[in-house]
């Protein structure tokens, strides 16, 4: 499961590579790993305003009980199932964008744990999204399915992936409900700069 992401670039960058405003410039922040169990706000884009970028709380909290003991449940949220979960299933169509330039996640190797930073060259990308909104405050799960191609290999374990999102179409896809398939053409590093890359 995905719960490392990246998000380095700044408010112009993200504002022209989504064609979409900041909503709230004086709330935006970057991080070069947003641990979710922390609970971070980071920047997405919700499938009701899709002209902003704004803030949201990793880790969903499904009804309007505010209830924040969900959200260690909810950072991840399996393709797979969403439809069938009581946390989720009223909420599918509640879609965003959770705007990332990587993702980490851990390979393993014998006793060992080797940390990979994986996206598309350090590019702006989206990993898919459900959201809900409570007291004009908004959170999130993040999106995962099966792993492919290189992050079989990185994801040896329980072999999954956050469902990235990569072009204007892809983003406009998931937002508008539409099917879309992840991306998994990922550039790969690892802290002893050893690549992979899966084309």
């Amino acid at each position: 499961m995905c719960y490392y992401f990246s998000q380095t670039k700044d408010a112009e960058s993200l504002q022209k590579k989504f064609n979409s405003k900041l909503k709230q410039p004086e709330l935006f922040t970057v991080s070069a790993q947003y641990n979710g169990f922390e609970f971070p706000d980071t920047p997405v884009i919700i499938n009701s305003e899709p002209d902003l970028i704004q803030m949201a709380g990793w880790g969903l909290i499904p009804d309007s009980s505010g209830d924040k003991r969900y959200r260690t449940y909810t950072l991840n949220a399996k393709i797979e199932t969403i439809k069938e979960k009581p946390a989720y299933r009223n909420l599918v169509r509640n879609r965003c964008l959770i705007i990332c330039d990587a993702f980490y996640e851990w390979q393993h190797r014998g006793k060992e744990k080797v940390k990979y930073k994986i996206g598309f060259d350090d590019e702006l990308f989206a990993l898919a999204g459900i959201f809900n909104q409570i007291d004009d405050r908004i959170y999130y799960s993040m999106i995962t399915t099966e792993a492919q191609g290189i992050m079989r290999e990185i994801h040896n374990t329980k072999h999954r992936m956050p469902y990235a999102l990569k072009t204007d179409l892809e983003f406009e896809a998931w937002l508008k409900n539409e099917e879309v398939q992840p991306r998994f053409d990922f550039s790969a590093e690892a802290p002893d700069d050893f690549q992979l890359k899966l084309f």
